[in-house]
Parts: C-alpha cells; structure tokens; sequence
C-alpha cells in the first residue's frame, strides 16, 4: 500500500508512443482506492448474504453448507498451492506466468477430481442426495477458483491491480444477485454454491478476456524445480496458517459450546471484515511495489530500495489502518449494537479486545512477499510452524477458562507474532528496525489526538438519543477529522506525498501544454 517509490520505476506495457498518463505514485493511489472499494463490496455483499441465507435457510441447511464448504476450502487451499505468488514474483517481460496458469489448470481440475471420487465414494457409504449435490457443485468450484486464483496472479504482475480490483467487484455483485434470486427461488442451500459458481466463472471470463492470453504448455525443468520449491515452501506455510485459525473455533466449542462461539466468531468477523480492508489491498500492492523496488536498479543498490519501500508501506498500513481499529475497539458496543442488535451485545467487549490484533498484524502483511521478493520463501514454513505451535498452545490453555481470556490471549499471541515477524525482516530480509521506527515516529502524536477526541466524545452525552449505528459512525468521522489535520499539520512531508499521488504527472502537463 506503499504510495510513494521514488526509487521505483514503473513497467509501461502500453501501446508504443503512448507515454504514462499518470506518475507512480498516482497510479498507486488509485489502485489503492479501487482495491479497498473492491473489499468493501465483498465484505458488505458477503455479510448481506449471510444474514439472508441465515434467516431463511435455518441452522441445519446453514451448518449442512458449513462442514461441506470448509471441505471445499481445505482442498482449494491445496489445489492453489503458491501458483499466484510465484507469478507475482517474475520479472518484467518473462512468459513464465502464462504456462504456471496451466499448472494451475491441471492442479485445480486434478483436485477437483479428487472432491468428486470422495463424493462417489460416501455416496456408496449413504450420503444423502443433497449432500452428494452439494459436494459435487464444490468441486466444480475447486477447479474454477484455482484457475482464477492464477489469472489473478498474472493481472497482478501486469500492473493491473485496478482491473483485478474491478473484475472482483463486478463477479461479487453477480454472485450476490444470483446467490439471492435463488434462495427465493427456493433453491435451498445449492443456492449459496450456485452464487459461487457464478462469481468464479465470471470472474474467470473477465480476466481472460483482460489478459486475452489463453495458459500455455512448455514450462521449463529449471523452473518447474523452482515452481515446485517455492511452491511446497509456500503452501506448507498457508496450510498452517488455516488450521491454526480453525483450531480456534473448534476448541472453543469443545471446551464452552455453541454460544461461545457464536459471539467469538461475529467478534472475529467483524474484525476480520475492517482488517481485510487494509491487508488484501496492502498485500496486493505490495507485491508489485517490493518487485518494483527490487528490479529499478542496479544490483548493488537493491537491499536499499527494499528496506525504504518495506518503510515506506509500513507507514501507510498504519496510517491508515490503526485509527480504523482503535475506532473499532473504542466504539465497540455501539456497533454490534447497531449491525446486530441488542442480543449480540457481549460479543461487543470481544469485538474491543480483538480490534487490537490487526494493529500488531500489520508488519505480517508484508512477511510473504517481502521474504518471496527476496529469496528466502523457504523461511516461511519454520516461521508459520512456531507461530502455530504458540497460538494451539495459547488457545489449549485460554479456551477452558473463558471466551474473555481466549480473546486476550489472541492479543498476547499477536504480540508475539509481531516481534517474531520483526526479527524476521531484520534477519533475513535486511530490513533496518532503525529506519521503520522513524518512519513510523510521525504517525504518533496525531492518532493520539485522534484517539483522546474519540474517547471524549463517547464519554460526553453528545448524542445519546441517536441511533447506535449513526452515533459511532459520526465520532469516528469526527476523531478521524481531528487526527487527519494533525497529520497534515504535524508530518507535512508525508501528507504532501499522499498529495502528490493524485496530482497529474508535471513531464506530462508540460507536454500537454
């Protein structure tokens, strides 16, 4: 999410004679605006569906779609395997993605084999029809999203993070509409499988028709060896990462039942939905600008324009997404209030304590493209495992005593994570903690500001008569004002840059006029 690469050279792949239109920086910008527009229809087209499909499904449909989809997702987790981030990581001019997308195909269509040889074979052992339906429209699923899942990759290291923000945008709203126009249709529980089929399909034929670049065969050895290592280093790491957030939820119903996890998991939504605003975005960007900054120059200089880059996003992470969650923390009652109403209040206080945990998260946004840019992918698996080992340990230990202490042992676990992931920058990506502290030294003193307005003003009887909803939202405009100015105020250089982004390229105007 990094606006600003001075050091970046930015890969014109337009038509010849047609110079760049806009500088890098604005061109970031705008990708930044269109990405988080992107996750913001996701998120609010996601969570209308889900309240729909929770109302007129009931919970034996819902729970029925839930055990089958987290399924679908465990293999669709290892049909991708890290074909879209080895694309993201090639360089300029290499036709190398286009024959990975092939992998892709055949990984994603040999999965899906192996979801339908299961289904045949419970089938066999008594699964019920509309099990078997269900299951057998996943794994059509499994095949589309792992295609997609590389399409994306490549539109990515193209430069064109807008159009895959935008191809989103449009199959979500597609998919919506279809998932809806179904369930009341009476279409039952396929209708949420038919709404991702829908959206994965449209999105397929989007990025086709974008790429106008069809997968192609004759992958070298040399790299398939590569492809296969970073692969394994890549998926071995993500597989962690899915059973850990898994774990979770499973011990906390093992140990307190389904009411816990009710109000731990629209906790963890909640929050999840506000962090994905910043992180999809922010990781997206970031492997372009981290490729960019290590292919802008010579060789010698690389380390260099990394580590100011890593500085440069890290800053705008949490400029941006810190008054986000502190907003979240502060106004907590408030908002699961207003979104959920009254009898979804005791998972307000879980909403305050895990709103925390995206602040301390926003450096691992970076881990797996910085640690890819820079070779060390093979990092990653160590990494991810002690970082699973600490959190399953935590949550054995926290989930028995209540679903308060799990949630603060989320916060301390992400502590840790954070200064883990720190020493991993340091140690084997080069990255200065020195040039990070500095750059983030600014940023202090205006979401302090920030945050004492926002207290004050929850604190006051302004607006105690409003709506639940409209009150948290107008403090947060109103701290949001108040830290803003004293931003602009208190670190000009920075508030030029983000300034500077959106301002047309001068060579161009000059040419123009």
């Amino acid at each position: 999410m990094a606006l600003f690469c001075g050091d970046a050279v930015h890969t014109d792949r337009s038509p010849k004679g047609q110079g760049p239109a806009l500088n890098a920086g604005r061109k970031t910008a705008g990708d930044i605006a269109v990405t988080v527009t992107e996750r913001l229809v996701s998120q609010v087209s996601q969570f209308a569906v889900f309240v729909l499909a929770a109302r007129l499904l009931g919970p034996v449909e819902f729970g029925t779609f839930a055990i089958v989809s987290a399924c679908a997702i465990l293999l669709l987790r290892l049909a991708e395997a890290g074909w879209a981030p080895f694309i993201m990581t090639r360089s300029d001019g290499d036709n190398t993605p286009y024959q990975v997308v092939m992998i892709a195909v055949l990984s994603g269509f040999a999965f899906a084999a192996v979801g339908f040889a299961g289904t045949q074979a419970a089938k066999g052992f008594g699964l019920a029809p509309d099990l078997t339906a269900l299951s057998m429209l996943f794994c059509l699923w499994i095949a589309l999203a792992t295609v997609f899942t590389a399409q994306k990759g490549v539109l990515i290291w193209l430069n064109r993070i807008k159009t895959a923000a935008i191809i989103e945008i449009t199959s979500e709203l597609v998919g919506g509409a279809v998932t809806v126009i179904c369930l009341f249709q009476g279409a039952g529980v396929l209708s949420l499988v038919y709404g991702r089929l829908t959206y994965q399909g449209t999105a397929l034929i989007l990025s086709f028709a974008i790429t106008r670049r069809i997968p192609a065969w004759g992958l070298p050895a040399t790299v398939r060896q590569e492809l296969w290592t970073f692969s394994v280093q890549i998926l071995s790491s993500r597989m962690l990462i899915n059973v850990r957030l898994h774990f979770i939820t499973l011990a906390l119903g093992a140990f307190l039942g389904p009411i816990a996890v009710g109000y731990f998991r629209v906790a963890e939504r909640l929050v999840g939905a506000a962090y994905e605003l910043v992180a999809v975005p922010g990781q997206l960007l970031a492997w372009t600008l981290l490729r960019r900054a290590r292919d802008a120059g010579q060789v010698e200089g690389r380390a260099a324009r990394i580590e100011q880059q890593v500085a440069r996003h890290l800053k705008v992470l949490m400029a941006i997404g810190t008054p986000l969650f502190l907003w979240l923390s502060v106004m907590h009652g408030e908002i699961v209030a207003g979104l959920l109403g009254p009898e979804w209040q005791p998972a307000g206080v879980l909403v305050a304590i895990l709103a925390l945990c995206p602040i301390l998260m926003l450096p691992g946004i970076l881990t797996e493209p910085l640690l890819s840019i820079c070779g060390q992918t093979r990092r990653l698996p160590a990494f991810t495992a002690i970082i699973f080992a600490v959190s399953v340990g935590a949550t054995c230990v926290a989930a028995p005593l209540g679903v308060m202490t799990l949630a603060w042992s989320q916060l301390a676990v992400n502590s840790g994570i954070m200064l883990l992931t720190l020493h991993l920058f340091t140690r084997h990506a080069n990255i200065g903690l020195a040039g990070i502290a500095k750059a983030l030294r600014s940023t202090v003193l205006p979401l302090t500001l920030g945050l004492i307005t926002l207290l004050v003003l929850r604190a006051s009887p302004i607006g105690v008569d409003w709506p639940q909803l409209v009150r948290a939202v107008a403090f947060g405009l109103m701290s949001g004002g108040v830290y803003v100015i004293a931003l602009m105020l208190l670190d000009r250089p920075f508030w030029d840059q983000i300034a500077a982004a959106f301002r047309p390229d001068p060579v161009q105007q000059g040419t123009l006029s």
